[in-house]
């Protein structure tokens, strides 16, 4: 039982790396984030999002796009009725 948990927290823990690591060109994160690519031009200008380039090719990783939206989210400033 005991090695039956620690099997699935090695998976869960491997499935969370591996989604971490996911990267994303310039095109499928100004899709995702329903931004022109100019925009993401501008963050990364201002650094606002961090990014890695291969020559003339700009990725995203996950995390960098997690990091962005959390550093901008706003909590509602209206209680639920």
């Amino acid at each position: 039982m005991v090695v039956a948990f620690a099997a699935l927290t090695a998976a869960r823990s491997l499935a969370r790396a591996a989604r971490q690591l996911q990267w994303f060109d310039n095109k499928e994160a100004a899709a995702m984030l329903k931004v022109s690519p100019r925009t993401l031009q501008n963050w990364r200008d201002e650094g606002l999002i961090g990014f890695s380039q291969v020559d003339r090719k700009i990725y995203y990783s996950r995390a960098d796009i997690g990091l962005l939206l959390q550093n901008h989210y706003n909590k509602p400033f209206k209680a639920a009725a």
